[in-house]
């Protein structure tokens, strides 16, 4: 499955994510991974700076904005993209906290 760049934040400002999950890396940041919502191809983010629980809505440091579409889940093609993303970006370790942060945690990155 090939990997390729997305558009940039001025052409594409908000996208939508299914089947999607928050991955904490080890540098402390934290990543929306998910599935397109326009052709289920699987994306990461860049750090997540800001995020609102009631909306499902959160920017990146990029400044693009993520909706997440339903319920918290995974996906082969999201899985794939993440494990290229991680070797690309010399990831060590990942842990994934969605569930804590849904269970009162914040998503602030304090950036």
């Amino acid at each position: 499955m090939p990997l390729w760049n997305i558009a940039s934040v001025g052409a594409e400002p908000e996208v939508s994510i299914a089947s999607w999950r928050i991955l904490e890396i080890n540098d402390g940041t934290r990543h929306f991974v998910g599935l397109d919502g326009r052709d289920f191809s699987g994306r990461v983010s860049s750090a997540i700076v800001e995020f609102d629980h009631e909306t499902l809505r959160g920017q990146t440091l990029s400044g693009r904005v993520y909706q997440l579409i339903g319920t918290p889940g995974r996906s082969d093609n999201a899985d794939y993209v993440w494990q290229q993303w991680c070797v690309v970006n010399e990831v060590e370790s990942f842990s994934d906290v969605t569930k804590q942060l849904f269970s009162g945690g914040s998503v602030d990155n304090g950036s």
